[in-house]
């Protein structure tokens, strides 16, 4: 069949029985075609239906044959079709009856005027899933005289799950397939196929080749094609419709009313074409987001979709929701083309909502007890009695200033900023604000005290910079722990300004991903001055590839872990996480998606699993593999891998490895290397040695275990050790987006 369109019926099939069919049937039976002939028994159903008042008894029906063929002998009657590619000859009624009976019982539903006005009618359909059942609904409904239908794909096992066909025909053209079945089911009806799909060379041919379209039924899945479509719709005319058989979408545009009416109700603009060519799926997907309405997706839709090229290789579709888009849509065009129908827009029928199933109540409860912001009275009154000694402040304001700048900008987890801080009997005094920490992953408040410790570490280096040198008590008040340090200031004989300083505001998570590189022996002989120097934190330098890449999937199913957990997944999507850069200005903390080194098709993931419905189902199937692919391939592309542990498990103990953290990612800043938190693991752990396992359920708590057995076989070394955070490290551009932090004078209280 021609790329430009073949008329395969009637003409190629139809011999006319008046003619010598004798030597016709003759020729068929020599060449292996079977011969069936019911044609007395149609002749029979056609004079029935002539006269549906009467009972008509097998005489009366006898005699009104013979009437009605007025000595004609029966096998000269009507029309013998030959079908080539089933090698069957079949005899039937002359067009007119064969129409008349075989529209019977559409009547009144589609008058006999109604049958008249489609038969004059030009559709066309690009795409033959959805497209398949719309032009067999149609077809069987008689909705058009002349069909064109379009597509490049050759039928697949694995579309049988919704097309009609069978293992015999498994690798022919789709628009073969679907010609059949619509010439075996009516050979008077006109089909023309374009088996190489439609492009640039032929769309204008499919459009207007012997007549103009009366209408298009769009069902490909080239987003390039859907457009340049409807660019040729709206030239020509043409009304468009489409049905994605996810919660029944069907998009009606009347080009043909509103012929300068936005392409997709103007969800994407007026994008040319021409844009789209050569761009991958993932450009691609900056278009595809507004046109399917992602939160408009079915939850089971969202997470297939996550599961693409990781558990499955492409969208899933049903036979059921096919099917019955197949038959929304055909009645939708029958409508459309009798002009019964006058609506633009996008419309659901949703099974889901139509039968709704009675609403559980959710009973989920937070692990985490909700505090309330804290404000600046509230901390003044915390500090009126506790037992803080008062001390000597030998800063002027300027200076506590510059200390407090250099303060906030010390890194928490997910960027949260837990902290607020002043001055207090000439101690500096830092606040824990739990308002803005309180998260599943931050049990016993452990990362934040971690935070905590990169700001004292700020601090001291700020500090010494200005000549002082710094004391520094934990929870010096111990009958309230939101006050999580006091620290006084005592002159130092000599200011040590070095590149540190700087180096805190330089400081930040590159999420980048490049190619490996070794360690800069500058860099490593750095962090070594600093681990020979400390008496408890130790650090851990894996740079061995096969041992960082089974850690990297250790590290990536605890974050998966967390994304699955329904209060991680709230946690990272209803408080960490900022969309767009309007929502991380707004709030100043969080993680700016900017900044997740993430490609489009990635974000668009990100969005989806959003959505907690879609979420749980992923986690019933099993899935969720795609969320780790980001951060093995992070970690594989990486120099080292980084593990810091205490000798023991405290509050004090996180405090102090936060001292140690900033100052080693102080000194990798110097050296120019880039650094990213992998350590959900290592508080997903501490909740289950330490807490229990609160709020985990006992599969969840299986699984962690598990973590932990592996990880202590690749490092037993730090088996009998806390681990309190884990890095990578790597050689790196700077990113384009950093994460936005509160101004000082939101945190600082003077």
């Amino acid at each position: 069949m021609a790329e430009t369109g073949l008329i395969v019926a009637p003409a190629i099939n139809v011999f006319y029985a008046e003619q010598d069919y004798e030597s016709f049937v003759r020729g068929a039976l020599e060449n292996g075609f079977q011969i069936f002939n019911t044609i007395e028994a149609q002749l029979i159903e056609l004079l029935k239906s002539r006269n549906p008042s009467k009972r008509l008894l097998p005489e009366d029906l006898k005699e009104l044959l013979a009437i009605h063929l007025d000595g004609k002998n029966l096998d000269l009657y009507g029309v013998w079709v030959k079908y080539p590619w089933s090698k069957k000859v079949v005899h039937l009624l002359p067009e007119n009856e064969f129409v008349e009976v075989r529209t019977n019982r559409n009547q009144y539903k589609i008058t006999p005027q109604e049958q008249n006005q489609l038969s004059t009618k030009k559709v066309g359909i690009i795409g033959l899933s959805v497209g398949q059942s719309v032009a067999l609904t149609m077809a069987m409904e008689r909705s058009f005289g002349e069909l064109r239908i379009a597509d490049f794909d050759t039928l697949d096992l694995s579309n049988l799950n919704r097309l009609r066909g069978n293992v015999f025909q498994l690798g022919l053209p789709k628009t073969q397939i679907c010609a059949h079945e619509i010439l075996e089911l009516d050979p008077f009806l006109k089909v023309i196929t374009y088996d190489e799909g439609i492009h640039e060379n032929n769309i204008d041919t499919f459009f207007t080749d012997g007549g103009n379209l009366d209408l298009l039924v769009e069902e490909c899945d080239g987003l390039d094609i859907k457009i340049l479509a409807r660019h040729k719709a709206r030239q020509y005319q043409v009304p468009v419709i489409m049905e994605t058989s996810d919660r029944g979408l069907l998009d009606i545009e009347r080009f043909d009313r509103e012929p300068n009416r936005a392409l997709l109700h103007g969800l994407i603009g007026d994008l040319d074409p021409s844009k789209l060519k050569g761009l991958s799926m993932e450009d691609k997907v900056e278009f595809l987001l507004p046109m399917v309405g992602l939160n408009a997706l079915s939850e089971r839709m969202k997470a297939s979709m996550i599961e693409v090229q990781s558990s499955i290789s492409s969208w899933p579709q049903l036979a059921s929701a096919v099917t019955m888009g197949g038959g929304v849509t055909a009645e939708m065009s029958r409508k459309i083309l009798l002009n019964q129908s006058t609506i633009s827009g996008r419309y659901y029928i949703d099974l889901d909502e139509l039968v709704p199933e009675p609403k559980i109540e959710n009973k989920e409860t937070n692990t985490y007890q909700l505090a309330q912001a804290l404000k600046v009275s509230e901390i003044k009154e915390m500090l009126k009695n506790t037992s803080i000694l008062e001390k000597v402040l030998p800063l002027s304001k300027e200076e506590e200033l510059i200390i407090a700048k250099a303060a906030v900008m010390a890194p928490s987890g997910g960027n949260v900023q837990p902290w607020r801080i002043l001055f207090h009997k000439g101690n500096l005094i830092l606040v824990h604000d739990i308002y803005h920490s309180q998260a599943f992953l931050d049990y016993a408040h452990l990362g934040s005290y971690l935070a905590f410790g990169t700001m004292v570490e700020n601090i001291r280096i700020q500090s010494l910079a200005l000549g002082y040198k710094i004391n520094c008590q934990y929870f010096p008040e111990p009958k309230d722990t939101r006050i999580v340090a006091s620290i006084w200031f005592e002159p130092n004989p000599t200011k040590i300004v070095d590149g540190r300083v700087n180096a805190i505001y330089d400081r930040l998570t590159n999420r980048r991903i490049g190619n490996r590189e070794p360690l800069p022996i500058a860099v490593k002989e750095g962090i070594s001055r600093i681990t020979q120097a400390e008496k408890l934190a130790k650090l851990t330098l894996v740079e061995d590839l096969d041992k960082m890449n089974a850690l990297a999937d250790i590290l990536s199913t605890a974050e998966k872990l967390l994304l699955l957990h329904p209060q991680g997944h709230h946690d990272i999507f209803h408080k960490e996480l900022r969309f767009s850069k309007e929502e991380a200005l707004a709030t100043a903390d969080g993680l700016d998606i900017a900044t997740l080194n993430m490609s489009k098709a990635e974000i668009l993931a990100l969005r989806i699993a959003s959505s907690r419905k879609a979420i749980d189902w992923v986690d019933k199937i099993g899935g969720g593999e795609a969320f780790k692919k980001n951060t093995k391939k992070a970690i594989a592309a990486s120099s080292a891998l980084g593990i810091i542990t205490m000798p023991f498990f405290s509050n004090e103990a996180y405090l102090h490895g936060g001292e140690f953290l900033e100052k080693i990612w102080i000194e990798t800043t110097l050296g120019k290397c880039s650094f990213q938190p992998v350590t959900q693991y290592s508080y997903l752990l501490a909740r289950l040695n330490h807490g229990n396992g609160i709020g985990y359920d006992e599969a969840y708590k299986e699984k962690i275990r598990a973590l932990s057995y592996r990880f202590n076989e690749i490092l037993h070394e730090v088996s009998d050790r806390e681990v309190i955070f884990i890095f990578r490290l790597a050689l790196e551009n700077e990113p384009e987006v950093r994460s936005i932090r509160r101004s000082v004078d939101k945190i600082f209280i003077e």
